[in-house]
């Protein structure tokens, strides 16, 4: 019997009508340009899910090359030996019996050595393409074997928007970011060197075999202060939040313990700065990975920062407490960072993040959800 496993997704409904206060204004919907978006970024006035149960399928996982290769001829490969020959100088001799010619880009190879080598040729070629960290296709109309630094393959996922974002951020947030999604066939096609490849097979494993992932709602504002504005003065009005110095020297963050208090605290800051709502959307992060999440994607307005990225990685200590990791990229590289400690479904709001503009600043919310495996025996 195959091996279930059922994905509990545990979002907590909040609405932006939760908002009382008619001086904050709520970010209008971005027009959408592709399928992410909607299920990326928030409408104001929507309300989420509260709960959704997914089975997975181990099997419902699969990675293969897009790129169409041929098989390589029958041939047994008897006491090859070689000694300090990069892979296609290596190849060039195994194959020269055979015509077979060699097309290698003009890149330094780590150079290999081999004694007695022997075997069937494709796993032969397949050995020493892995020790050299190569892809190889074959082309037998014209007996052409194409070594390539990078490759193209198929991720398919199961039919599920949850798991393929939560793959897609993950792979994002470890740098690799030369993917197309189709959000219809639940697929990401990936042009990827060895070491991505197999990042992103470690990727989908741990989906499978970790118990918890995180979902992140993700806000942020331009704030811009009125005449004679006193931020401390903000701050301490609202004594329902504990204040936490952030690491960052530009920074700090605030950890508020109920929906209600970041309601009153975003009021007490409308008082003496004005608001503009930038982004609002959510990201999944899987336990203990990387994910990143691109601002731009969800926002109809002028960022203050180009390319400006929120990385989140994140360790969850039990249903109840988490530990993150909160970087702010902007396209000039690390803007701040943050390491938050909190309960589940609490606010964390990051303050006092400078802008190019003088006297404007970044404030940004985020809220943190469970999402909880629970893997069935056979």
């Amino acid at each position: 019997m195959k091996k279930y496993i059922l994905l509990a997704l545990l979002l907590f409904a909040f609405s932006f009508s939760s908002f009382a206060d008619p001086r904050i204004r709520r970010a209008s919907p971005a027009v959408y340009a592709d399928l992410e978006l909607p299920f990326r970024c928030v409408l104001v006035g929507a309300e989420k899910q509260v709960s959704q149960t997914i089975a997975l399928n181990p099997d419902d996982f699969a990675i293969v090359p897009s790129r169409i290769t041929d098989p390589l001829p029958r041939y047994a490969v008897r006491d090859y030996d070689f000694e300090d020959l990069p892979i296609d100088q290596a190849l060039k001799e195994l194959l020269a019996p055979l015509e077979i010619k060699v097309i290698a880009p003009k890149t330094e190879f780590p150079l290999l050595n081999g004694k007695d080598v022997k075997g069937e040729l494709a796993s032969v070629v397949s050995q020493l393409a892995d020790r050299s960290d190569v892809f190889y296709s074959y082309k037998a109309a014209t007996k052409t074997l194409t070594l390539l630094r990078r490759s193209e393959f198929v991720l398919t996922l199961p039919k599920y928007k949850t798991v393929l974002m939560a793959m897609l951020d993950a792979l994002r947030g470890n740098g690799i970011e030369n993917l197309t999604v189709d959000w219809e066939k639940y697929r990401i096609y990936m042009v990827v060197s060895t070491e991505e490849l197999q990042k992103a097979q470690q990727l989908a494993q741990h989906i499978l075999d970790d118990s918890y992932m995180l979902a992140a709602d993700i806000e942020a504002y331009h704030v811009a202060p009125y005449p004679h504005a006193d931020w401390q003065d903000v701050l301490n009005q609202s004594a329902s939040l504990i204040a936490m110095v952030g690491r960052a020297v530009t920074g700090r963050s605030i950890v508020l313990k109920t929906r209600a208090s970041m309601d009153s605290f975003l009021s007490k800051v409308q008082q003496d700065y004005q608001l503009t709502p930038l982004v609002a959307g959510q990201a999944i992060v899987p336990n203990g990975w990387k994910m990143k999440f691109n601002l731009n994607e969800c926002s109809n307005n002028v960022l203050p920062y180009p390319d400006m990225s929120v990385v989140l990685k994140t360790k969850i200590k039990d249903q109840t407490q988490e530990q993150t990791d909160v970087t702010l990229y902007t396209a000039n590289g690390v803007l701040t960072t943050f390491n938050l400690s909190s309960s589940l479904n609490q606010e964390v709001a990051l303050v006092g993040i400078p802008t190019s503009s003088g006297g404007m600043e970044l404030l940004f919310t985020l809220k943190f959800n469970l999402v909880r495996f629970v893997q069935k025996g056979e």
